[in-house]
């Protein structure tokens, strides 16, 4: 095999089967050559100047390549399937979704290509050999298309994995924000909900706790929290107001529910008790099905302010 036909295999694997002829090219192909191929089935034409190796695997990520090397200009795997890559979801895409740059769409029908008139290359990175749009960018074009809630979900995923913080986000929503700018609408109240929160939170759970107390009236309670009797440490609570001697329990079916952590909980929770402490315990379900009812205990627990 010549030098060129390993380097285009080379670059194909990394690119899940697929390259384009100006990669190609660049190697030291000439066009016609692998015209010749795609005849003989040793290349599948995919798009208009993109190919794959024959036989190459059929996914997601194969048609996710193929369109960003289709598209005229600057193109990236976009919202959720970028948010797929970063591992900020775990709902795995079914097809692949791209962004271009607007009046730049290539000649194929297909929802999931997404227009854009901001798209720079500064804001595209690769990620297991695909284009991918940033995770700040991915974020924000997330709100153009996706739920509340899974948009709401990546963006405290990507903040507890350190992928960007709220004023990266809020300089992103400055550079790009205009009148109709898609997503804006739906990111910038979560980011201006979670600009007031100080620490990041170790679980979805935490984070959904979180959110339930800053949309209701009770103060924002310390978040992991150690509680000590004398030098030695009883216990980490979730979160507590310590003022109040109120501590705070969340309990995942997945963390929480083996006979282990059952036992140790427990103990946990008695030497708080004995300590003067009162400990509320919630679950996931509890939150998400009445996330009121969480609430009206902890305001009936805590001291009502007093007037002026």
């Amino acid at each position: 095999m010549s030098r060129p036909d390993l380097s285009l295999a080379a670059l194909a694997a990394e690119q899940h089967g697929v390259f384009s002829v100006a990669q190609a090219t660049a190697l030291g192909f000439d066009p016609s050559t692998l015209r010749k191929r795609a005849g003989r089935g040793v290349y599948k034409r995919l798009h208009r100047g993109v190919y794959a190796i024959g036989g190459a695997p059929e996914s997601w990520q194969h048609e996710t390549v193929g369109l960003v090397l289709a598209a005229p200009g600057l193109a990236a795997a976009s919202h959720k399937t970028a948010a797929y890559l970063w591992n900020m979801s775990t709902i795995e895409p079914e097809r692949g979704e791209i962004v271009t740059r607007r009046h730049q769409r290539i000649a194929r029908e297909h929802p999931q290509i997404h227009e854009s008139r901001d798209l720079e290359q500064r804001d595209i990175v690769i990620v297991d050999g695909i284009p991918t749009t940033t995770p700040v960018r991915t974020i924000v074009d997330l709100g153009a298309s996706a739920s509340f809630k899974y948009v709401e979900h990546c963006l405290d995923t990507g903040l507890r994995l350190h992928m960007f913080n709220v004023t990266d986000v809020q300089r992103f929503i400055e550079r790009v924000a205009r009148s109709g700018r898609n997503g804006i609408g739906t990111i910038r109240p979560l980011i201006e909900e979670r600009v007031g929160w100080n620490t990041l939170t170790e679980s979805h759970l935490e984070d959904l706790f979180r959110r339930i107390v800053s949309r209701s009236s009770l103060p924002m309670p310390i978040e992991q929290h150690r509680v000590f009797n004398g030098h030695r440490e009883v216990c980490r609570a979730d979160f507590a107001y310590p003022d109040h001697l109120i501590a705070i329990e969340l309990d995942s079916e997945k963390w929480h529910m083996d006979r282990e952590t059952f036992q140790r909980d427990r103990l946990k929770q008695n030497e708080l008790q004995a300590l003067g402490w009162r400990v509320y315990r919630f679950t996931w379900r509890q939150l998400q099905d009445n996330p009121a009812m969480a609430i009206s205990i902890l305001v009936s627990a805590l001291p009502r302010p007093v007037s002026a």
